[in-house]
């Protein structure tokens, strides 16, 4: 009974694989933008850590859709019936990854001119 279960649950999994994706893979959180005409130093070195937070957490988001998207694939071409995946999975996915590297060169443009702003205004710093 119990292997009945196991064996319906997985192909439950294995049947709606683009399920996997939302559920695994999570989008980071951008951090705040920064005025670097009236940030103190410790305000920029915090904004500094948090860009480089979020971009680490941003490559490791757009490696989880990938992945999850090769493991949908493998899994569709592995079924009893296989199929290839339905194209809109995998444009959905390359739409995400956009989206999210745009953010990400984006916020990065946005503290360099903070730190550009902030060296304006301290010198020597």
């Amino acid at each position: 009974m119990l292997g009945r279960m196991i064996a319906a649950a997985a192909f439950l999994l294995a049947a709606t694989p683009a399920l996997a994706d939302s559920s695994r893979c999570v989008e980071p959180i951008p951090p705040a933008s920064i005025n670097g005409n009236t940030a103190t130093e410790q305000q920029m070195k915090d904004a500094i850590a948090d860009f480089k937070t979020f971009q680490q957490a941003s490559d490791d988001y757009q490696s989880c859709l990938l992945a999850d998207l090769k493991a949908q694939q493998l899994a569709a071409a592995k079924a009893k019936d296989p199929k290839p995946l339905d194209p809109s999975v995998a444009a959905g996915v390359d739409a995400r990854i956009d989206a999210n590297q745009k953010l990400k060169e984006r916020l990065g443009a946005e503290l360099n001119a903070a730190i550009i702003a902030y060296k304006s205004k301290h010198p020597g710093q």
